[in-house]
């Protein structure tokens, strides 16, 4: 019989906040909404993001070749289609819709727009294209991450033991981390499993204004699995650990 424990770790957060997979802290020049594409600033060459109302409208072109796209904008009939090796990507200015893989319908807040010889959308546009996004108004400072990325930040910091710095990088202040009992739980899960090797396989679904990450984290001798669910503006509300293997499940003391 299997005697590795199952551990469910639920935080739930009742404050809002701003949050920053980045390690270090990230200043946008005054006026200038900053970029963060994976953890790096993305610089641009021409436009820059602006302000229409509330909404932040980015540079399609830029961000989107940064995320491995290859974009074609068919100026006459004002469609746009994005492109990479697992997705094709077809909107229209003006719409508040996207079609992926010329079949699912997905919706966004705000709409593509030309202007300033570019096309911009709104933050929520990569949201729809299965994103994690955030945006820090105090420090003018948007956010996008793939969900590997999100879920490989996490799991490395429960691995190094980092349960503060963990805490403080994706948690708002209204919530009080128990790092020891954290800690407890889970070296009772991957210690038995060996050394912790990476992120095997990610997957990403999206329902209404929350965003679930189910990935499956490979030691050396055991597998994992690691579920992530995350708020609209990208703050995780809930983290869930459990062995491949079946077995009965603990809750986080």
């Amino acid at each position: 019989m299997n005697k590795i424990a199952a551990v469910i770790l639920s935080f739930i957060l009742l404050a809002t906040g701003s949050w920053s997979l980045t390690a270090g802290k990230v200043s946008a020049a005054s006026g200038t909404a900053g970029i963060i594409l994976n953890g790096q600033a993305l610089k641009f060459d021409g436009p820059v993001p602006y302000r229409s109302g509330s909404t932040l409208m980015i540079p399609l072109r830029e961000t989107a070749e940064a995320l491995r796209y290859k974009t074609t904008y068919q100026q006459d009939k004002g469609t746009i289609q994005l492109v990479s090796p697992q997705l094709k990507v077809e909107f229209k200015l003006e719409v508040q819709e996207l079609t992926l893989n010329g079949t699912d319908k997905v919706p966004f807040k705000g709409s593509a727009v030309f202007k300033y010889d570019r096309v911009y959308v709104p933050l929520s546009f990569f949201s729809a294209l299965g994103f994690v996004t955030g945006y820090d108004e105090a420090a003018n400072l948007a956010q996008i991450y793939s969900p590997d990325v999100t879920a490989g930040a996490i799991a490395g910091l429960l691995s190094a033991g980092k349960y503060q710095e963990l805490q403080e990088r994706f948690f708002s202040e209204a919530l009080k981390l128990d790092a020891p009992a954290l800690q407890q739980s889970w070296e009772g899960i991957v210690l038995p499993g060996g050394n912790y090797l990476g992120v095997k396989t990610t997957q990403s679904s999206r329902s209404e204004d929350q965003m679930t990450i189910q990935s499956v984290l490979s030691f050396s001798g055991a597998e994992a699995e690691l579920e992530l669910l995350l708020d609209g503006s990208g703050k995780l509300i809930e983290l869930r650990l459990t062995p491949v293997s079946s077995s009965p499940n603990h809750d986080l003391p």
